[in-house]
């Protein structure tokens, strides 16, 4: 004889509830919604680039001077304005001009703003986290924000 198969909901009909990794995942949307996310993932891959092509050893960083140091303390700025917008993003106005300029003075200070690739990424997220801005909460609001949104384009 064959088993019956195993149902996977409790004994009221309701369905079983999510599992860790939806639950993880819906979590993580709420974030990434609720945030200047890929200003903030373009902010950081920018001064990842910046500082990934300074790496040398400390001794010739130093000897080198401010030409040496600017590649680590401009990409390590730029990466924490990133950070900043993510879990301040209040503050975001001021995270996005500063990860703007310092992308920029990266182009002068450390070799051509990683080879322009860093410096690039650093403006394009910069941008984003100084244009992002929060959804109207109020379901009325969101109505007139979507209308507005639907006349414009």
């Amino acid at each position: 004889m064959t088993e019956p198969i195993a149902d996977h909901s409790d004994h009221a009909g309701t369905a079983k509830t999510p599992g860790r990794p939806a639950r993880a995942w819906a979590a993580f949307t709420r974030f990434r919604r609720t945030r200047p996310f890929w200003g903030g993932a373009w902010l950081a891959f920018g001064g990842w680039v910046i500082l990934s092509l300074t790496l040398a050893p400390m001794s010739v960083t130093l000897a080198a001077g401010v030409g040496g140091m600017s590649g680590y303390v401009l990409g390590g700025s730029m990466m924490m304005f990133a950070f900043f917008s993510w879990f301040v993003p209040s503050q975001r106005h001021l995270a996005g001009l500063l990860g703007v300029v310092f992308a920029v003075a990266s182009l002068v200070l450390s070799n051509l703003g990683g080879f322009g690739v860093g410096m690039i990424c650093g403006v394009i997220g910069g941008g984003m986290i100084f244009a992002w801005g929060p959804k109207p909460e109020h379901p009325k609001l969101r109505r007139m924000f979507r209308r507005t949104a639907e006349g414009q384009a």
